[in-house]
């Protein structure tokens, strides 16, 4: 996997993690302060391998990580638009 599909799997998935916290923020109020947050998509093991071991790579001393399974990801979460062009 190239840095540049590193970064835009990363992306997404941290951004679909944001808006899932919007929706549910019971998840957030668990998370510690300063923790390090991990995701971990099921559906790619080769991502969530790199994943792991840049969050052990880049650990703080003593910093507390949270690993963030995620079982799927929807390909959008838009179900309808239009585009106008004036």
């Amino acid at each position: 996997m190239t840095k540049e599909e590193l970064f835009r799997k990363n992306q997404q998935l941290s951004t679909e993690f944001e808006l899932y916290l919007l929706e549910h923020p019971e998840i957030e109020e668990k998370i510690p302060d300063n923790s390090m947050i991990v995701l971990l998509p099921e559906y790619d093991k080769e991502l969530a391998e790199t994943n792991m071991k840049l969050a052990e790579a880049n650990k703080e001393p003593g910093q507390t990580i949270v690993y963030i399974r995620v079982e799927k990801l929807r390909t959008s979460r838009i179900e309808g638009l239009t585009l106008q062009v004036a």
